[in-house]
């Protein structure tokens, strides 16, 4: 078996390599951003998802009327007969 590879030196500055060479290099920067940048959107997705880890409300969502409707009761069935009596005179 033959030894592991090595560079002969350090790696070229920017301004020494040719243009192909700048390209794959930029390549290289640009796939690293986005990926790191997927990786944080999914993070970031995940976290904030109904049913996360950590999430105690079991997944059910309550949804809340913005108006109420127009017939609503203001007294029980059978109590507009009835008048209330005080249990204190005052006076």
């Amino acid at each position: 078996m033959g030894d592991l590879w090595q560079p002969d030196g350090p790696r070229p500055a920017w301004r020494e390599l040719d243009s192909p060479a700048r390209l794959r290099r930029a390549g290289r920067v640009i796939a690293t951003v986005a990926a790191i940048g997927l990786a944080l959107g999914a993070w970031s997705l995940l976290s904030t998802t109904a049913g996360a880890p950590g999430d105690e409300s079991g997944g059910s969502t309550v949804q809340e009327l913005e108006e109420a409707p127009d017939a609503i009761p203001t007294t029980g069935p059978g109590s507009a007969d009835v008048e209330p009596t005080p249990a204190v005179s005052i006076g």
